[in-house]
């Protein structure tokens, strides 16, 4: 929110150093706050755009991501508030908040690309659904392993069947399952929490584990008798 004019008039001039000790005060009122933070904004958002334009440039990036980059500094700096002059290489307090808010922006730049790395790796499309029962696989010859899974994957509860299933299914390295099919898959179960999805998780690959080493110990005990 942009301050009144009595408020800017009264901290357009104040060094960088007390601006950042009256935004990241918690003695500061929300008010302060707020005026303190878009003064700063103002003060160096020109400098964070050029670093930022020339950073985007280098990777083929436009003005429009070195937007974005300017705008998701100033909010991560907004949430945390971390400036201290004390730890900065340069006692200059107005160098040393713009480099301080330089390593944010490079941060920044390299969660955009991460973000956009994800987005092209992304395994998912929508039509994700929720998995309660095995297909049927009548006729289909199964090796012991695979039968032993099968028995096991029938020993699960309901919500645990339906939890590994739904996992197994759509689970990929490096991804959450997608927001939408979580949500489904926890009103499906009641309106249970993400912990009780994932207690379930852990349960069913427990038991699942459990027939499995089962199943080995039996075959060594049975090469052991050969």
């Amino acid at each position: 929110m942009k301050p009144s004019m009595s408020d800017w008039n009264e901290l357009k001039d104040k060094p960088t150093i007390s601006l950042t000790e009256l935004f990241q005060s918690e003695g500061s009122t929300e008010s302060q706050k707020e005026n303190a933070f878009y003064v700063l904004c103002h003060r160096f958002k020109k400098a964070v755009l050029a670093r930022s334009e020339i950073v985007c440039k280098r990777f083929g990036h436009d003005i429009t991501v070195a937007e974005q980059i300017t705008t998701a500094t100033f909010t991560a700096y907004a949430k945390k508030g971390g400036f201290q002059i004390e730890k900065a290489t340069q006692q200059d307090p107005d160098g040393a908040f713009k480099r301080y808010l330089f390593k944010i922006a490079k941060n920044e730049l390299t969660n955009y690309y991460r973000e956009q790395q994800r987005k092209k790796n992304y395994p998912y499309d929508g039509t994700e659904r929720i998995i309660t029962e095995l297909p049927v696989l009548e006729g289909m010859e199964l090796n012991l392993e695979q039968t032993i899974i099968l028995k096991a994957i029938d020993s699960l509860t309901p919500s645990e069947r339906t939890v590994y299933l739904t996992y197994s299914q759509y689970e990929k390295l490096g991804f959450n399952l997608p927001k939408k099919l979580l949500e489904e898959l926890r009103a499906h179960l009641g309106g249970i929490s993400q912990t009780t999805i994932r207690t379930y998780k852990k349960e069913a690959l427990d038991k699942i584990k459990s027939f499995t080493e089962v199943m080995e110990l039996t075959k060594e005990l049975s090469d052991g008798k050969g």
